[in-house]
């Protein structure tokens, strides 16, 4: 990941979507929402993947334990150039880290408070009107 880039692109105005329970997606917002480095574009490829595992968790429900995480690596499908990405959810939340090293450490981009490549949604706000 390139930690010299600015992270003055990242937007954090925490956006709710629109949408939540018409297409079956329980309200979320979007607390954060990095620009790519190598496009200068929001990577939608990133948040299409950040929203399916959400939407995944979400539609368990009461089946899926409170205190249930999971955390991985994907390869971004369908991005312009080779893309790794890391990504941490809880029944409340869903961090997706772009153009992390394969095998990067998740907890430590958890961690950091201004990661290069971010896109993080969290469950349970109001709908937009």
């Amino acid at each position: 990941m390139n930690r010299n880039t600015s992270h003055g692109n990242s937007h954090s105005n925490s956006r709710s979507n629109s949408h939540g329970s018409a297409q079956g997606t329980p309200p979320y917002r979007i607390l954060q929402c990095s620009l790519c480095p190598h496009t200068g574009d929001a990577c939608r490829i990133g948040f299409e993947l950040a929203q399916g595992l959400y939407r995944s968790i979400a539609a368990g429900g009461e089946m899926i334990a409170e205190d249930f995480e999971i955390s991985g690596h994907v390869e971004m499908p369908g991005c312009t150039r080779p893309c790794t990405g890391a990504f941490h959810a809880t029944k409340t939340a869903c961090h997706l880290f772009g153009d992390v090293e394969r095998g990067a450490d998740v907890a430590a981009l958890l961690s950091d408070p201004a990661p290069a490549a971010a896109i993080t949604l969290e469950a349970g706000a109001a709908r937009l009107n």
